[in-house]
């Protein structure tokens, strides 16, 4: 069966970028959205097989996202692609429900193995990934709070410490 993808970025480049490279991967790539409130109106109507979507986005972050698509559309896999290699954004993608945790500094070949492995049920994670969840399991630490929660986010924006969403490369 040909997985149908739904992508999600707010950068346009990478967005076209991927939906060539997966379609000539033979993926059938059916909506692209550049904010996560796009994603989920798009997850909803399209009712993707995997949905492949970027942590910082506008409108809704990369987790609220992976949240509510999950919610809309239960049969989709939520793939993260970011570029943020914290232990707190991973294990709290993975929490949200995400089936798979990829870099965007990764070669298009592990996207692509990402998909298949969840698609067929497995979870993904980027090399070197691994490492910090499965240390972060056994050591049982309770991990920083979400730093892409709407309190957070807001106390962090009204400081100028942080920008309203993490900046994407």
């Amino acid at each position: 069966m040909r997985e149908s993808i739904l992508l999600a970025d707010d950068h346009a480049v990478i967005r076209d970028g991927l939906a060539s490279l997966l379609n000539a991967e033979g993926f059938k790539v059916v909506g692209a959205a550049p904010d996560g409130r796009e994603a989920v109106r798009l997850a909803k109507e399209l009712k993707p097989n995997i949905a492949v979507l970027d942590l910082g986005m506008p409108q809704l972050n990369g987790l609220e996202t992976t949240r509510s698509v999950l919610q809309c559309s239960p049969e989709t896999r939520v793939i993260v692609l970011t570029m943020h290699t914290e232990d707190p954004y991973v294990i709290e993608a993975l929490r949200a429900g995400a089936r798979g945790y990829l870099l965007k500094t990764q070669a298009t070949a592990h996207l692509v193995q990402a998909i298949r492995e969840v698609a067929q049920g497995s979870i993904y994670l980027s090399p070197g990934i691994s490492k910090a969840v499965v240390e972060a399991c056994l050591s049982k630490v309770e991990l920083p709070e979400d730093p892409l929660t709407p309190p957070n986010l807001r106390a962090a924006a009204s400081t100028s410490a942080l920008p309203p969403h993490p900046p994407s490369p």
